[in-house]
Order: structure tokens, then sequence, then C-alpha cells
């Protein structure tokens, strides 16, 4: 019985990591977040996003795309605008910049990503705005943090890094 027991635990816990999302407990401080393995992450951004950091993007057809990545690897902040509307957020830029990220910024902006990430799911139905879609994610190697907002992020700590990051990375 405690075979059978284990056996099934063990399917549940493979099923778990097929998934495009699973909740796991992040042990540092006990709370549940999604995680969203890299490989279900769009595929135009995928050649984007660095190993560890943050990947903040926006735009729509009225409004210019800009992209924003902090890559903790490198420890730079990289920010790009584009000067037209109805431009891919993870296309060419017209206006690039990276610099060092500082040990300060780094402490700030991944804490309220991470706050963004252990952020309970919005309970709301998606209210879409048809003309600007932002994307946030947080990447740890394979488990990230997805989040798209059909128009601006909403989310309370995630709407919250995104203007802290956006302002770190002069935008």
């Amino acid at each position: 019985m405690i075979r059978a027991a284990v056996l099934a635990i063990g399917v549940l816990a493979g099923c778990a990591h097929d998934s495009p999302t699973a909740k796991t407990t992040n042990a540092s401080n006990a709370m549940t977040r999604t995680i969203t393995p890299r490989a279900k992450l769009p595929a135009a951004i995928q050649p984007l996003l660095p190993k560890h950091g943050v990947y903040v993007a926006g735009g729509g057809l009225v409004s210019s795309a800009w992209r924003i990545v902090i890559d903790l690897d490198a420890k730079t902040i990289y920010a790009g605008t584009a000067d037209r509307a109805n431009a891919p957020s993870f296309g060419p830029m017209d206006k690039e910049a990276t610099k060092d990220l500082s040990p300060a910024n780094q402490e700030l902006l991944m804490g309220l990503a991470n706050a963004a990430w252990n952020e309970p799911a919005s309970k709301d139905p998606p209210n879409p705005t048809a003309d600007y879609d932002e994307l946030f994610v947080v990447l740890e190697g394979d488990d990230t943090f997805f989040l798209e907002g059909y128009g601006p992020i909403r989310q309370p700590a995630a709407a919250k890094a995104i203007v802290e990051i956006r302002a770190a990375a002069g935008l």
C-alpha cells in the first residue's frame, strides 16, 4: 500500500512538470508561486531572455514599443524603444542603451520582481485593451514567472515593479 502511494505521488509530480504552469513553494518565504517552464514562454521573446533576470516589454497599435532586460549574470540593464507605434516589442529597437546594473538596483528591482512572482493571481477576469499589451517575465534558469497584461499589467506588485524597472532603465 505504501509502495502504491509513493508511485501515485511520483506520477502526480511528473504530471506537474509537464503542465505549462505548476505551483511550487518557495522555501525562503513559504509562499506558493506559479512556475512557467522557460520552454513554454512565447517563441518570439526566447532569444532576448537572460538566463537569470527580468524581461519586461510593452507596446501596441498606437503606442511605441519598449523593452527592458535585466541580466543578472552580465550585471546589466538594457533598455530599448521604437520610434513608431505598432512595432513589436521583441523586434529591433530604434534607441538602445545598456548600462551596468548596480548592486543597489539589483537588490531593489529583483526584490520587486520576486514580490510580483509571489503575488496571488488576480481573481478579476482579464479586461483586455485592444491596442496595448505588456509582458513581465522573471527568470531563474528554466523556472520563470510569466505575466501578460493584455493591456497594462494591473496586479499591484507587478505594476509597481514595472514602474521601478522602467525608471531604473531610464524610460
